[in-house]
């Protein structure tokens, strides 16, 4: 073993230049490889202290070695620790003494041997060994031949191995490290997991071959044609040519027979050690441009020949399209153009990770994720925050996702000091940030290339900035921390709050870049980023029951050209499922595995969660996110068109009436014509309609006329309920007949067949019988606090009294406190009325009251004044076992809140609890539903909940608060064989502009000073 692990100065040894020109095919188009991938011999050591020093060589006995699957990561095969941190680095990692850094500690620095044995076939080609990404760092022995090693987590490393095999059985051992000097640049937020954990393959190539290939295309100024352009490297190892021949063919994608065009090169002679470069240029008419739309692709082949006789060929497939950014002109923008139309993107922040693999993730996972996102109108993924494999990229071409590359670069932990200037750090950030731009540099679904992720500024940014455009020069550059404007093409922010968007939309001065680097920012005057685009890079936080505000995001973004839209934190909860010995599943984050240091469920932000399942924020995220607005004017049904290239009349249209939340007609249509960003109209026929005291809406959904990759035909792109009547809240008249016994205690109130306790003492409703027969399992009683959700409990502040101080947990304390202060029985029209007032903290007045009606149902009121913002105000109680069924009109069919409700539709439910809640991997708040009519609960011997004068918001959850806040996880949670039920007059929103803080805007507050009330009516079934 070598020391290269410990040495700063050294993260590349023998592995080849990248090139993007793919594996080499032979004359019947089937790739010359060999996959290595499958069971490999493996050993576990604690520490680098603990490898052999025989191993590598050839005759090294490794038959009490476990076996491994390759790829994967040791860790989630059960040996050593995962660990999730999101800003400090691992101890093994020395990250304090800074004197010190880079140092990585040898004790705690883990390594994974791996071995096995492969055979090369006879054939007279060079034989070269790739490896799909090592995690952290590898040395590798060929035939017990040190043949080199590689740092650079998610970038492939290659070697030619020629020289160190024999036709026959050869042996492969490969020395994994966990951590390495190249680990302080790989600081992301993730769990750090090691391994080989992408595809390893055997490539045989010709002894002169096609070593790289790049294309791009130049478009006319009205796109009706392009020119082909581009360059061809042909490296001669071992033999010449004397005849060489080079033949480029565009052709249709999947079709090469269908040839566009052809370009043929006599190259002549090549001379063994050499390497040649041929620049190609075509021109191509009638083209059909790739956009995220119309993902229209070509295939280009590139051919070498001696003569009539073949040597080699690669493909790749080709996009016609044009990234530019256009600075302000004519009142307009800045922009940045796709094919000269304004991008919005409508993107999202996805790791490349899985709960079950790690980042091994497979080629069939990737895809199915990339459907997902397709399916919820997702159109673009920054890859935070390194390079993934090359199908995603393929896979992204042919289905059209815009891609912002981004390079496998985060110091987060220390962004101050590295990389800044300092030529070492420079050296490593430049060479990671060149292999990427050189292997992915033809996919045209690559709009930018990204310098890296939360690494402070310096000098190594205008590095790799310069690298990266003298490779390619037809994407823009991205960097989120630059707030110089020498590095970036726009100017780049993560979790700028909503109420900054207007600021930056009209060019006004702002704090820039204040998230990370300074509490401040550097103060931003108009005319430095007046040609500057904007767009988040990381916004709408996702952590648990999350995303609120997101629909004022995007009305910003649509108001202002300036704003480019943003990419959502982020995909998927990187969660690590584990089955314990039990047999129960439990989805595991930081400090579950006694790794430390660690942020807890801090990895938990996902639309979706680990399994890919959706959170309740993705209905949100596609709805926000279609491409179509939809309104009612003067009797017509109004569409504008915000799609960049594709006309309405592809979609279909379905139009649903609802009355009284009830489908009672629907009808198929065709879209009329509306080209990209002009409106058009569909007369709704309704004009004279009347629906008395009904309340109609109807819902418009745009769908898809024909299968697509990612759904079938019928599939929902665009929708939206439009209300034609409103509801009439006011409740029949109920009868007298009630009355009241009363102790010192309690008060027995006697209406119809029922009969209700009222606790004195406690103003509770201890009890409710109808017919003898007992309704309640926990009391009903007023509620003002909520399990605590994420953003509540501000997960990024470590000290208690902070928490305390900025208002965590005050309601639930408040209630605690929650006293009797005056209780006042009485009779009115035959009808018992009991009024209470209440005291309690931060509330400045708080009366209810109950009417118990002779017809077995009861008035409930609340009114109150608070004094600090609340979390929630209204009523819970639970239902005796047994009552289930749960049957409502209001918002749904998915929880939603006041501040993330614009994809819920206003119709009747019925289902079981299950189904209205929803199973956060960490449990908190969930369920709720807004726009509540009427909520009916237990199919038989239940209860019914009617608004009086205004909606409620409710849920139903089949265990009781206090056991959803103290679940840490979701095993723990459990479920009870009763119902507990939760009426609010109103609950703040979830929040979600800053990483694990509210940030509520004021609309979702339930605000200090002002009055609030309920009223509904409880009836006993």
């Amino acid at each position: 073993m070598l020391n290269y692990w410990q040495n700063g100065k050294i993260y590349n040894v023998n592995s080849i230049p990248r090139y993007a020109s793919g594996f080499p095919l032979n004359e019947s188009d089937v790739y010359t490889v060999l996959s290595l991938n499958g069971k490999w011999r493996f050993k576990f050591c604690k520490s680098v202290n603990e490898v052999p020093a025989e191993f590598g060589r050839a005759d090294f006995d490794v038959s009490d070695f476990d076996y491994i699957d390759v790829p994967s990561e040791w860790q989630i095969k059960g040996y050593d620790t995962p660990i999730y941190s999101n800003v400090k680095y691992p101890y093994a990692i020395e990250a304090i003494m800074l004197p010190m850094v880079p140092h990585i500690h040898p004790d705690k620095n883990s390594v994974g041997l791996y071995s096995r044995e492969f055979v090369v076939d006879e054939g007279g080609e060079n034989v070269f060994l790739h490896f799909g990404g090592i995690n952290s760092a590898a040395e590798i022995y060929v035939n017990g031949n040190f043949v080199g090693y590689s740092e650079d987590t998610f970038d492939f490393q290659e070697y030619d191995i020629t020289k160190y095999v024999r036709y026959g059985e050869n042996r492969l051992d490969v020395i994994v490290f966990r951590y390495t000097t190249g680990s302080y640049l790989e600081d992301q937020d993730m769990w750090r997991l090691s391994g080989i954990f992408r595809d390893v393959t055997l490539i045989y190539k010709p002894k002169v071959e096609i070593s790289d290939m790049y294309f791009k295309s130049e478009l006319s100024d009205n796109f009706d044609f392009a020119y082909l352009k581009g360059n061809v490297s042909i490296s001669a190892k071992g033999q010449g040519l004397r005849h060489a021949k080079l033949i480029v063919t565009l052709s249709e994608y999947g079709n090469p027979a269908a040839v566009v065009c052809q370009q043929e090169i006599n190259l002549g002679e090549i001379t063994d050690g050499k390497t040649i470069i041929e620049n190609i240029d075509q021109k191509i008419d009638d083209i059909k441009l790739w956009s995220h739309e119309h993902p229209n692709l070509y295939q280009i082949r590139v051919e070498l020949r001696d003569g009539s006789c073949f040597i080699d060929r690669r493909c790749c497939s080709f996009g016609f399209r044009k990234i530019e950014i256009q600075p302000v002109k004519g009142g307009k923008g800045p922009f940045i153009l796709l094919n000269g139309k304004p991008l919005k993107f409508a993107g999202v922040n996805r790791h490349e990770f899985h709960p079950e693999h790690g980042h091994a993730v497979t080629a069939e996972l990737i895809e199915e994720d990339l459907k997902i996102c397709l399916r919820n109108n997702i159109t673009a993924i920054r890859t935070s925050h390194y390079p993934n494999q090359p199908i995603f990229y393929e896979l992204c071409d042919r289905y059209g996702i815009l891609v912002i590359c981004e390079n496998n670069l985060e110091t987060h932990g220390l962004s101050f000091m590295i990389p800044r200037g300092n030529k070492r750090w420079t050296e490593q950030c430049v060479y990671r940030m060149t292999n990427m731009v050189n292997t992915y540099k033809n996919h045209p679904c690559i709009v930018a290339w990204s310098l890296g992720n939360e690494s402070g500024r310096g000098k190594a940014f205008i590095k790799m900035r310069e690298a990266a455009l003298a490779i390619d020069d037809t994407r823009f550059i991205h960097y989120e921390a630059d707030t110089t404007g020498w590095v970036s093409d726009v100017m780049s922010e993560m979790y700028a709050n909503c109420d900054k968007m207007p600021l930056i939309g009209e060019n006004k001065p702002v704090m820039h870049g204040s998230y990370i680097y300074n509490p401040i920012g550097v103060r931003y005057k108009p005319e430095k980023y007046k040609n500057l685009p904007f767009m988040q890079c990381e916004y709408a936080h996702c952590m648990g029951n999350s995303l609120g505000n997101f629909s004022d995001y995007w009305d910003n973004f649509k108001k202002y050209d300036r704003l480019a839209g943003g990419f959502i934190w982020d995909y998927a909860d990187q969660a690590i499922k584990y089955v314990n010995k039990e047999g129960v599943t439990e989805w595991r984050y930081g400090g579950d595995f006694g790794d430390k240091p660690n942020n807890g469920n801090f990895a938990f932000n996902g639309i979706l969660r680990g399994d890919r399942s959706p959170n309740p924020a993705l209905y949100e995220v596609r709805k926000q996110h279609q491409q179509v607005d939809i309104a009612l004017i003067d009797g017509k049904i109004a569409f504008y068109n915000r799609y960049m290239f594709t006309n309405l009349n592809e979609f279909g249209l379905k139009l649903q009436l609802y009355v009284n939340g009830s489908e009672v007609d629907s009808v198929d249509m065709e879209m009329p014509d509306v080209a990209p960003g002009k409106i058009g109209y569909v007369d709704l026929a309704l004009k004279n309609a009347s629906f008395g005291s009904d309340e109609a809406s109807v819902i418009v959904n745009i769908v898809t006329k024909e299968d697509k990759v990612f759904a079938a035909a019928g599939h929902v792109v665009a929708y939206e309920q439009i209300a034609l009547s409103s509801y009439d809240f006011r409740l029949p008249e109920t009868k007298g007949g009630s009355y009241f016994e009363e102790t010192d205690i309690e008060i027995d109130v006697h209406f119809g067949d029922s009969l209700a306790i009222v606790d004195k003492r406690t103003g509770e409703i201890i009890s409710i019988s109808k017919a003898g027969s007992e309704k309640l399992k926990e009391h009903f009683r007023p509620l003002f606090y909520r399990a605590t959700i994420d953003n509540d409990r501000l997960p990024q502040v470590d000290i208690p009294i902070a928490k305390w101080y900025m208002g965590v947990d005050k309601f639930y304390r408040a209630q605690k406190h929650l006293r009797v202060k005056r209780l006042n029985v009485f009779t009115d029209d035959g009808k018992v009325s009991v009024a209470i007032d209440w005291r309690m903290p931060h509330v400045k007045e708080l009366r209810t009251l109950y009417r118990f009606n002779g017809d077995s149902t009861v008035d409930v009121e609340m009114s109150l004044i608070p004094r600090a913002e609340m979390e929630r105000y209204g009523f819970t109680f639970a239902l005796r076992d047994g009552v289930d069924g749960v049957e409502f009109y209001g918002k749904g069919p998915f929880e939603n809140y006041c501040d993330r409700a614009t994809a819920a539709l206003l119709k009747k439910y019925s289902g079981t609890a299950e189904e209205f809640l929803h199973d956060y991997l960490y449990p908190q708040e969930n369920g709720n539903h807004t726009e509540v009519r009427w909520l009916k609960v237990g199919k038989e011997n239940g209860v019914e909940i009617h608004a009086s004068e205004k909606p409620f918001e409710m849920s139903v959850h089949p265990y009781t608060l206090e056991m959803l806040r103290k679940a840490k996880h979701l095993h723990e949670l459990g479920s009870l064989d009763y119902l507990t039920v939760n009426i609010d007059g109103a609950q703040r929103g979830v929040g979600g502009d800053t990483p694990g803080i509210a940030m509520l805007k004021p609309q979702y507050k339930i605000r200090p000073g002002k009055p609030q009330s309920l009223k509904f009516r409880l009836i006993l079934k």
